[in-house]
């Protein structure tokens, strides 16, 4: 999981840039976009342009058309299964909803459309009046919540788009009780929603967001990041039911099959540059695994959509995203402590520091494609371990720190050198917060804070696999266009992110 180089892929193609290019101005590309309409939900409101009531809802409206025009290069379904376009997918007609409190028009996504789960689309129930109060966090959920209140839909609005603890968007003072956690939105471009971690073992179903198997994905909080910088935990989620067995077990076949331009070689790192870049000769004696990449298949396609919807990213570019990099590790292997993020200076061709605009690697979703007898965890090993007074359902399900005589033992039976760096990173992962592998699941951490800064606490490492093998996978995506791949002036590369994506946004939508 690190810096290891970008995939290897051919630069977008001009057909690409101009439906890109389109969608953002709100144009339909092509006859799919005669598909993509969005209807708001009727509601107690004149017909005038110079209504109050009018003027608030008509940003919301037309970021809504503008998305689902975007959308129209592909499918956009749940899983992105018969996408055929490189970016989006097509926005199915949302329903008519009345809305009891408000006096504006809601979204109402269909089933299966890509913002399906996106919005709280009910009033609370057996709650007769809009709420007036709630408690309100920044984006990401770190720190005191504040205590607000409004006494109009107006009023609510004028604080701009917020989450729930479910990562829905919130619509309207009708769809919370008083006194519960909201969440502010990315406030500028370049920086995204980032789930709230609300406490240690606290597991949420994602509303509309579902695994190969069709199963809900859920998202389960293991740290506890603060608002200090300097000492905050990294913000780490597992995901349960991520992937199918059948989409795991098309990565590894892919990786090295015949077919796969890019198949099994040894581990790179510390370049940004792609293999056909040049960047395949980067081998660390600090990275002993093998890996490969799949940039073009279908089973990356969907997995790939599915990660940018869990993360509430509005819409999919593929040049928001790496190729996914397979990771085989055998007995002994392992990857020393890193971070996935690239320096700020790590190159003057291109502007890594996302705070001046720029790009770099936002979040990773880790793959775990098999299980592993022993060791091979994801160790962050600036972090404590899990005390059961936290979460003594995580600690056992994650497991105990053995004695450490029964590590030492281990190390020798892996024929680990004592005094090697692979010994010290296995005694980490034994001390430290570590998540062990199983299959079908992954774990979600960033690599930014939520205010754009790059989190040096998401430092972390692959633990020596002590008995097996260890499949795994890296899933990451970038907070705008990654290194090479931008359509515009590399040195701002958030300036083109689509308006569906680009902070800031109006309220209730």
């Amino acid at each position: 999981i690190r810096s290891v180089p970008t995939h290897p892929s051919p630069p977008l193609t001009k057909k690409s840039t101009m439906a890109v290019q389109k969608g953002q101005k709100g144009k339909p590309n092509g006859k799919a976009a005669s598909k993509a309409t969005v209807t708001a939900i009727p509601v107690k409101i004149k017909p005038s342009s110079s209504s109050p009531s009018f003027m608030i809802a008509l940003p919301g409206i037309v970021l809504a058309v503008a998305a689902a025009l975007w959308y129209s290069s592909g499918d956009g379904g749940i899983n992105g299964t018969n996408s055929t376009a490189e970016d989006g997918g097509v926005e199915p007609p949302a329903t008519q909803q009345q809305s009891s409190h408000s006096s504006r028009r809601l979204l109402s996504p269909n089933p299966g459309s890509w913002t399906d789960g996106y919005y709280t689309i009910r009033p609370v129930e057996g709650q007769p009046l809009p709420s007036t109060q709630a408690l309100l966090y920044p984006n990401g959920g770190h720190g005191e919540g504040e205590p607000i209140s409004f006494s109009s839909d107006k009023e609510f609005l004028a604080l701009g788009r917020l989450y729930n603890d479910l990562g829905q968007i919130v619509q309207s003072p009708s769809h919370f009780r008083n006194g519960t956690a909201l969440y502010r939105g990315p406030d500028r471009p370049g920086t995204h929603f980032q789930w709230p971690a609300v406490r240690v073992g606290y597991k949420r179903a994602v509303p509309g967001v579902f695994g190969g198997n069709g199963e809900q994905i859920e998202l389960e909080t293991l740290t506890e990041p603060s608002d200090n910088a300097r000492e905050s935990d990294p913000r780490v989620f597992y995901v349960h039911n991520f992937l199918s067995p059948e989409e795991a077990d098309e990565f590894v076949r892919f990786s090295t099959a015949e077919e796969n331009p890019y198949k099994m070689a040894p581990s790179t790192g510390g370049t940004h540059k792609a293999w056909n870049q040049g960047g395949s000769n980067a081998v660390l004696t600090t990275r002993t695994s093998e890996n490969a990449f799949d940039i073009s298949t279908q089973n990356s396609r969907n997995v790939k959509q599915r990660a940018f919807r869990l993360l509430r990213m509005g819409g999919y570019k593929e040049n928001l995203a790496d190729g996914i990099q397979i990771l085989r590790y055998e007995l002994g292997q392992a990857y020393v402590a890193h971070h996935d993020y690239f320096p700020q200076h790590q190159s003057a061709d291109h502007q890594w520091d996302p705070n001046k605009g720029g790009s770099n690697r936002f979040a990773t979703i880790f793959l775990y494609l098999s299980d592993v007898e022993y060791g091979g965890e994801t160790v962050f090993p600036n972090s404590d371990r899990l005390t059961e007074e936290k979460s003594a359902e995580l600690v056992e399900r994650l497991g105990e720190s053995p004695p450490i005589e029964k590590s030492r033992e281990h190390i020798r039976n892996a024929g680990l050198a004592e005094g090697s760096w692979e010994e010290k990173l296995t005694l980490a992962c034994h001390a430290k917060f570590a998540v062990p592998p199983r299959r079908g699941d992954a774990i979600l951490f960033y690599s930014q804070r939520p205010d754009g800064h790059l989190d040096a606490n998401s430092l972390h490492g692959a633990c020596p696999v002590l008995k097996g093998t260890k499949w795994g996978a890296n899933l990451w995506v970038w907070n705008a266009c990654r290194y090479s791949q931008c359509q515009g002036d590399p040195l701002h590369p958030a300036e083109e992110l689509p308006e569906v994506m680009k902070a800031p946004f109006p309220g209730g939508v």
